[in-house]
This record gives structure tokens, C-alpha cells and sequence, in this order.
């Protein structure tokens, strides 16, 4: 629209008596002298003119009373009446205090608000869209370079948020575009600050919190994400209603946490509640929420015993006359096979008269034997424990499964630290306290005795890290002998919720333990027989063993004045056991070979061969002469075959119930 033969804009330089040069005009600014010349204008599309002021001059107003004047046309209206207004321009200025580009902000009743992006033209105009080549920069970044290093920076997605900050006192800065304009050049000027975010309370605004404080923390700053509290949906600081030092009060307790205490418990709510019942999972050797030691020698039967015991749980049946708590259990293993398992199994169902199937879904087995990496965790050169995925897998296992009772065998392969070193064998145990707690269980876990005779290995370090800790072992002489090999005691070797010292005896019988005293009275009175002659024969070959070491032959004839059973009876070694008990136990070790008729040594100045009675060397070959008797001539003796503990009364060897070694089971250190 053109008023008279002038366009709008040299109709408005002549009315405010100004110049025109070439495409712009030149004017005097509100309330400046009539030489002054710092608003321009010049015809823009449409008819419409573009204003600029160079001095402070209030464009806008000056815009607004040519509209008023008839200089320009009314703004043009959308067919509701309504028009895009502009609320805003935002300079961007460089390091060098240059304005790089600014943003104009749009908005419209009903639509959402709109941003222009305009750079310089360089003859003092402004052009539409931002050179892509150009480096994007930080809203306000003059502050930034110009605030101390310690002031904190305050991140907002839009400029007039940023503003409202910096009116507040505060170091500000916005990015153009909101939430999706990040760019993670912008993080480079924040490299080296504190940086406190503040996203719009909408799922936009947080995610630009989330990516920004990535950015800036890894370009080296420290940056917070702080929601401002009691935000309308889709609010910022504008719509805030918190006040300046409340500001600093977020952003306070935002980079200055407190130390959290540790938690107390507070004796006096206790005063008229009775003391909660202390559970067990076997009633006063193995508590709940706590990690149990068992040590024992090796074919004690540890593994043996933990799966029994884990049967027993299941069940809700006593364990060798102790009471248990009936819970789901888990028996774990890195030594044996699932074979193996079957077998031990089916011998312990059988000793308590049960039923596989009783089992199902109360007894879990797992076996982990052959795998690697059953390491539960480990510990860095600093010794700092990490657990690792089989630990995940174990607890997630144990919650999953929700078992009240776990036996982990053994601790040589879950424990991937050193045993001698105190905090790494506390962090292990801790981890083990831990599942124990978190899953209101029990946790049995094995290890062996060291070289040295201690009945833990390691240091003590084992030893003062649990609260239970239970022995395995065989009853023994003064001298450490096992006299009967089927026989068995658990010891308390340290229990801080129970008496120390106490023992269950019991029995290793067709494969399971038992009491003795719940044996048919006809095997336990053979029991009893065996492991008296078993007791009595190795009474005899320590009397023997000792007359031999002295040089003092002795001989299985009666009418000898050496006669074996007479001399032992007068020695310590026979524990007085008496001749007639002597006399068996020779008969007993004649007939099984483990004795015989030989050279023990040489007569001192007579230069021949001392006869006597003496143990069966290992080690001899088949044709090896046997020394003869006053009756009987030398022949080749043949090989004897390995002997049974003991024998009946009649003479025939009962089954060693514990053998070392079995012609079609391999039981080893796995009873």
C-alpha cells in the first residue's frame, strides 16, 4: 500500500524528519535531538516496513504510532481475527562482543509459540535464517566469561527464562530452539563449570536435562539437574512462584548433599516388647539371616552332610534329632555331577524313608562342576571386591526360588580372592550376610581345614568373620587315630548365638548318616563289634610298631616266650585292652594280611637276620619269600589283598561303610 507517490518507508522518514539514502531511511529516536539519526526503517514484502534502532530507541513504539498516524496499514488480520504477535528479539553476542544472530519470538492465541532465527546482513539489516556454517553460541555468553569460575551457571531451554534468572542476580544462559536445540558444541563453554539445569516440567524438558548434563559432563563440567518443585504441567521458571534465595536453597542442597548418618536404633522403643524369637535352620548350630562356615577333613563327608541337611529343611524333618525350619532349600555344588547327585540322593531318601518325589519343588539342586567363572567375585589389584554375574544369578536364584536355606560347596571355587588377606575375606563374607538377609535365609558355606592342622584354612580371618562356624570330623585316640571309620562328629567350633563345644555323634551308614541309637539293634550290635575290633587291631599294630622300632621281635606262637599278646599287654600302647582282645586282633590282621612272619632286623654281633612278627610291606613283590615258623616251610607268600577294617566275630569282613576307595563309585572328598 503506498500513500501518495512515496513508499510507507520514505513516508515515515519525511514525518519524523529524517533523510533518506538509497533503500533506508534515517530518523531521530524518541526523545533524542532532531540531528540525532539512530532509527532506521526500510520497505520490507508486503508493504510492510522493517525498523531498527541504534541507540536504545523503542522500535516498537515508534512502529506502533505509525500505525496510529496512518504511516502504516493496520496489522493484517487471520479470518478469526487473530495475528501473530511479536513478543521478543534475543541477541546472541560472541566472545568478542559481537552479535553473532538473534531469535524472535511469535506468538498466537491457540498455537504454539514460534521462533525466527535472523543474522546481521552486514549494512546494519537482518536476514532470515542462521548461516549452517556458523558456530552456534551460548545465550548470554558475555556473563559467562565474565562471572568467577566458582559462580554457578543456570541452564534454562529459552532465552526469556535465562533473562528472568540474570534479573534475579544469577548467572544465565539458554540455548536457541528450547529443548531440541542442544547441541553438544555448546557444552565446550561450560567445560570447566558448575551447572545447574532447570527442564521445563514436560517429558521435551526433561529429556533435554537428561542430554544436556551428559554432554556437559563429559566436556568436563559439573552439571546438576534440579525440577523446580510444585510446577504446573509443562511450567518453567517463569511460571514459578519460588523466590530468588529459595532458588539458591534448591540449588544448595543440590550440590551439597548432606552426609546421610548411618541408621540408629533407638533402645528405649523397645522397653515392654519381648526380645523377637531367634530362628534357626537347624536349632542352635546353623541361624537364619546369617552365613555359616562348615569345615571338616577330606572324606569327612561335608557334602554329604549339607545336601542331607538341605533334605531335611525340605522336608521339615529333624536332621540327626535336631529340629528344622521348614523352608524351600537349594544344595549348589562345583564338584560333583548331576550323576552323582542321583546316587547321594536316592541313599538319603532311603535313610529317611521319603520319596524323591516328595522333593519336588522344596529341594533344588544345582550343580556347577566342570564350569568356569563359578567365581562369585573379585577383587581389583587395590583389593576393592566387584561381584560378578554369577553372583547375580545365585541371588537372583535363591529370591526367585524363595529359599529359606542355602549350602554352598565349595569355597574354593566361589571365593576368587586370597584367603589370607582379612578385608577381602570380610567383603566375601559380608556378600554371603548379605543373601542371607536379604532373603531371610540361611547360608551353609564349605571350605576344607589347611596343611598346618588348623580346622579352617587361610588365616583366622575365617574364622572372625562368622558368627557360626561347625566342624566335621571323626572321633579320634589322644594320638589323632580314627578308630571307627564310620563314625562322625559335628562340633560347634565357634557359634556366638549358641554354647561352644557341643557335638551330634552319629554314623555313616549304606551311604547316608544316621544316629546309632535308630539302627536295628542287630546292626548296631554288630556296629559296635566292628568298631571295637577295628579300635583293637590298631592298638595291636602300635604295639607292634613299637616293638619293632626297639629291636625286640615278637612272635605269633604261643609257646614262645616272645608271644606277641603277652609282651603288648604290658605296654601303654595296648590301652589295656587285654591279652584276650590282643589275641583276636592278631588272629583278625593274620587273616586279612596285614601281618605276617618276616625279618624285622639284624641281632646285634651275630651278624644274621632278627625274625619276627611284622606289618605287610606295600611295596614287595609277589614271590617274596615268607619268613618260616617253627612248623610251617618256607614258600612264596602271596600277594595279600586290601584288607577290610575289621571282621565279625565269625571271620568275615563286613562292608567298610566309608571306603576310600569303591570298585564302581568314585566317592572321594564328595561324601
Amino acid at each position: 500500500m503506498r500513500f501518495g507517490t512515496m513508499t510507507p518507508a520514505q513516508n515515515i522518514t519525511r514525518h519524523f524528519g529524517g533523510d533518506w539514502n538509497g533503500s533506508q531511511g534515517a530518523f531521530p529516536s524518541p526523545g533524542h535531538s532532531k540531528s540525532d539519526r539512530g532509527m532506521t526503517v526500510k520497505d520490507a514484502n508486503g508493504g510492510d516496513v522493517v525498523f531498527y534502532s541504534h541507540n536504545g530507541g523503542d522500535w516498537q513504539a515508534v512502529k506502533d504510532e505509525c500505525r496510529r498516524l496512518g504511516l502504516l496499514p493496520e496489522r493484517q488480520r487471520r479470518p478469526n481475527g487473530e495475528v501473530w504477535r511479536e513478543t521478543g528479539r534475543y541477541e546472541y553476542v560472541d566472545a568478542d562482543g559481537t552479535v553473532a544472530y538473534r531469535t524472535v519470538r511469535l506468538e498466537k492465541a491457540g498455537e504454539r509459540k514460534r521462533f525466527t532465527a535472523q543474522r546481521p546482513d552486514g549494512r546494519g539489516g537482518w536476514v532470515n535464517k542462521l548461516d549452517p556454517n556458523a558456530p552456534r553460541i551460548l545465550y548470554r555468553l558475555p556473563d559467562i566469561i565474565a562471572a568467577d569460575r566458582a559462580s554457578v551457571v543456570y541452564l534454562t531451554e529459552g532465552e526469556r527464562k535465562a533473562d528472568k534468572l540474570a534479573g534475579w542476580g544469577f548467572v544465565a544462559t539458554a540455548i536457541a530452539f528450547g529443548a531440541k536445540g542442544w547441541r553438544d558444541t555448546y557444552a565446550k563453554a561450560l567445560a570447566d563449570r558448575t551447572v545447574i539445569i532447570l527442564p521445563d516440567n514436560d517429558d521435551e524438558g526433561r529429556a533435554f536435562a537428561d542430554h544436556a548434563s551428559k554432554s556437559i559432563n563429559q566436556a568436563g563440567g559439573k552439571a546438576f539437574v534440579l525440577p523446580l518443585p510444585d510446577l504446573p504441567p509443562k511450567g518453567d521458571i517463569i511460571d514459578w512462584a519460588g523466590t530468588p534465595e529459595e532458588l539458591r536453597s534448591l540449588a544448595d542442597a543440590i550440590l551439597h548433599p548432606p552426609v546421610p548418618m548411618l541408621p540408629m536404633l533407638d533402645p528405649g522403643a523397645w522397653q515392654d516388647q519381648p526380645a523377637p524369637a531367634r530362628t534357626w535352620a537347624l536349632h542352635e548350630w546353623i541361624p537364619t539371616r546369617q552365613a555359616t562356615y562348615l569345615t571338616g577333613a577330606g572324606s569327612a563327608g561335608k557334602s554329604l552332610l549339607s545336601q542331607q541337611l538341605a533334605t531335611c529343611v525340605a522336608l521339615g524333618r529333624s536332621f540327626l534329632g535336631v529340629e528344622t525350619r521348614q523352608s524351600v532349600a537349594i544344595y549348589l555344588t562345583c564338584e560333583d555331577d548331576a550323576d552323582e547327585l542321583h546316587r547321594r540322593q536316592l541313599a538319603i531318601c532311603a535313610a529317611l524313608n521319603v520319596s524323591a518325589r516328595e522333593l519336588s519343588g522344596k529341594l533344588h539342586l544345582i550343580t556347577l562342576a566342570g564350569g568356569i567363572g563359578n567365581e562369585l567375585a573379585t577383587f581389583d589389584p587395590q583389593g576393592r571386591m566387584a561381584t560378578t554375574e554369577a553372583w547375580a544369578t545365585l541371588h537372583a536364584t535363591v529370591m526367585q526360588t524363595g529359599a529359606g536355606f542355602v549350602a554352598l560347596d565349595n569355597v574354593a571355587h566361589l571365593f576368587a580372592g586370597n584367603e589370607n588377606i582379612r578385608n577381602q575375606v570380610a567383603a566375601f563374607c559380608g556378600l554371603l550376610n548379605g543373601l542371607a538377609a536379604d532373603a531371610d535365609a540361611s547360608i551353609l558355606f564349605l571350605g576344607h581345614p589347611n596343611k598346618a592342622g588348623d580346622s579352617f584354612s587361610g588365616s583366622t580371618a575365617w574364622e572372625n568373620q562368622v558368627r557360626s562356624r561347625l566342624f566335621l570330623d571323626q572321633p579320634r585316640d589322644s594320638n589323632g587315630e580314627a578308630l571307627d571309620p564310620d563314625a562322625r562328629q559335628l562340633a560347634r567350633a565357634k557359634a556366638n548365638y549358641a554354647r561352644n563345644g557341643e557335638t551330634i555323634a552319629f554314623r555313616w551308614h549304606q551311604w547316608a548318616f544316621v544316629n546309632e541309637a535308630e539302627l536295628p539293634p542287630r546292626i548296631h550290635a554288630e556296629m559296635a563289634a566292628n568298631a571295637q575290633a577295628g579300635a583293637d587291631n590298631t592298638i595291636f599294630l602300635a604295639c607292634l610298631d613299637e616293638r619293632n622300632r626297639q629291636g625286640r621281635a615278637v612272635s605269633e606262637s604261643k609257646a614262645s616266650r616272645t608271644y606277641a599278646p603277652k609282651e603288648f599287654v604290658a605296654m601303654a600302647e595296648s590301652k589295656g585292652i587285654g591279652r584276650g582282645r590282643l589275641e583276636a586282633a592278631m588272629d583278625r590282621l593274620f587273616r586279612t594280611r596285614a601281618i605276617e612272619r618276616g625279618v624285622v632286623g639284624r641281632h646285634q654281633g651275630e651278624g644274621k637276620d632278627m625274625i619276627g612278627l611284622r606289618r605287610v610291606p606295600d611295596d614287595l613283590p609277589d614271590d617274596v619269600p615268607m619268613a618260616p615258623s617253627d612248623d610251617v616251610p618256607m614258600t612264596p607268600r602271596s600277594r595279600p589283598k586290601a584288607h577290610t577294617p575289621y571282621l565279625t566275630d565269625k571271620g568275615a569282613g563286613w562292608p567298610p561303610a566309608a571306603p576310600l576307595v569303591e570298585d564302581d563309585l568314585d566317592w572321594g572328598d564328595g561324601l
